[in-house]
């Protein structure tokens, strides 16, 4: 397995904790500092910086309001694209030793009511991230893996290119070009246009009946450097 690099890590995480920093005030900027600990940069490290390599679109501590009025705050919150995760280290005594019914019964709630607004929720335990975060890691990367971004994904691509990018990215079969043209709102031939420029530099695969290309499907071996 390769080794992972976490060169760069310190330096793009106290750039990105000191934007949200400079972007709250009073008890928003107070709960990012006394929140954001141990457990999430552990996750941060080990898991989500060997994924993407970066922290965009992540946003820490991110408050919302929950179904009684109140302010409630999540440790992490992924917004990519129309999809929405909420992300929580979840540690034993905090969740399970120093609660009761009360607690319990509004932990869950905050969950399906987060649901209603159309998150997905993950929790990671933290004792099994702290004891084997490959673990994780793997799994994150097999349920994250429909919105992963890369690098070369990122440099200089057409909206379009972009829109196929991101609609092939979450299907888990190969699929036609007409099938791509109308979900994403373009004529088949500039679907195919488009395709084939995406096939050529790698991004997708091309997958033929013996005589022609007639299927794409995303490469997943974009993801297999993790």
């Amino acid at each position: 397995m390769k080794a992972i690099d976490f060169s760069g890590f310190d330096q793009a995480h106290e750039k990105w904790l000191n934007q949200h920093l400079k972007a709250r005030k009073g008890e928003r900027r107070d709960r990012l500092r006394r929140g954001h600990s141990h457990g999430e940069i552990l996750f941060l490290r080990e898991v989500w910086w060997p994924l993407f390599g970066n922290f965009d679109n992540l946003h820490p501590e991110y408050e919302i309001v929950d179904w009684r009025g109140a302010p409630c705050y999540l440790d992490f919150v992924w917004l990519a694209g129309i999809h929405r995760f909420n992300i929580d280290v979840k540690g034993y005594g905090p969740h399970v030793q120093q609660t009761d019914r009360t607690k319990y019964s509004r932990e869950l709630m905050r969950e399906l009511y987060l649901q209603t607004l159309g998150y997905r929720n993950i929790s990671i335990p933290y004792d099994t991230l702290n004891h084997e975060p490959q673990l994780i890691r793997s799994m994150m990367k097999n349920l994250l893996q429909p919105y992963l971004a890369t690098n070369q994904e990122k440099a200089n691509v057409s909206k379009i290119e972009s829109n196929l990018l991101n609609y092939i990215r979450q299907q888990s079969t190969a699929i036609y070009p007409y099938k791509v043209a109308k979900e994403v709102g373009i004529h088949e031939k500039t679907a195919i246009k488009y395709l084939r420029k995406l096939s050529l530099v790698g991004k997708i695969k091309a997958i033929s009946n013996g005589s022609r290309v007639c299927r794409y499907i995303y490469n997943q071996s974009m993801l297999d450097r993790n």
